[in-house]
């Protein structure tokens, strides 16, 4: 099926390791940080008023949801200012921490097994909307080029950052398989610009209706070895 493949992108939260168990021991770091370094800020917002204060933020413009550094570095500085504290230490402090545990992440079981096969025999990077970068985790040591929205403010389903991703790998989109779990981010946007693709459905939901389904479907990494005929 896929006998022409010479790259592998991956698309990282909830495909290589689950995200929101991240984010949250994240939000919940920074947020006892506040409390023990700014508390003015935790007076007026408990944790759960601030996680919606910066899911607001990050809707209130583009950008921001583009990246999402960018999106909460700003985020503390306006918090800053309103409370009267040093809005660019705060912002620069509070955006490392969070910043450092969002790279804290579990990988799925499946995931290094299955890497481990692939080196050597592909190319291997990923794609992301999210901010976490590859290289700051152990797949830095698998993957030749990793790409995220903000590195050209575009994100997925956005042709742009599949073509990027291809062109800096000097590779036909055709010779690209994408790996995600979004049926649309990853699945339609990898397809529309070109990829073959493979949604990881770790979740058994359901297929939209409305959308072409990919290649191949399967529910975790381990048939990908399957998928590509490696023994």
């Amino acid at each position: 099926m896929f006998e022409s493949i010479t790259v592998i992108a991956f698309d990282l939260d909830d495909t290589l390791w689950p995200c929101m168990p991240t984010i949250h021991r994240a939000e919940k770091a920074t947020y006892n940080w506040l409390l023990q370094n700014y508390p003015r800020i935790t007076d007026s917002y408990t944790e759960q008023q601030l996680w919606n204060f910066r899911k607001d933020f990050m809707n209130s413009e583009e950008k921001y949801r583009i990246d999402l550094s960018l999106m909460r570095i700003d985020m503390l500085s306006q918090l800053a200012t309103e409370f009267d504290y040093d809005a660019e230490a705060m912002a620069q402090q509070g955006f490392e921490l969070f910043y450092h545990l969002r790279h804290d992440v579990s990988f799925y079981d499946d995931v290094f097994p299955v890497l481990n096969k692939l080196k050597g025999r592909y190319k291997l990077g990923s794609i992301s909307n999210g901010n976490a970068s590859a290289g700051l985790t152990q797949l830095n040591d698998y993957f030749d080029y990793f790409i995220n929205a903000a590195d050209i403010m575009v994100r997925k389903p956005d042709l742009e950052i599949f073509q990027t991703f291809c062109d800096k790998l000097k590779v036909k989109p055709e010779q690209c398989l994408y790996v995600g779990d979004d049926p649309v981010y990853d699945v339609f946007g990898a397809s529309e610009a070109g990829m073959q693709t493979v949604w990881v459905n770790r979740e058994s939901i359901s297929w939209p209706e409305d959308l072409k389904p990919a290649q191949a479907e399967i529910s975790d990494l381990y048939p990908l070895t399957e998928l590509l005929q490696i023994t």
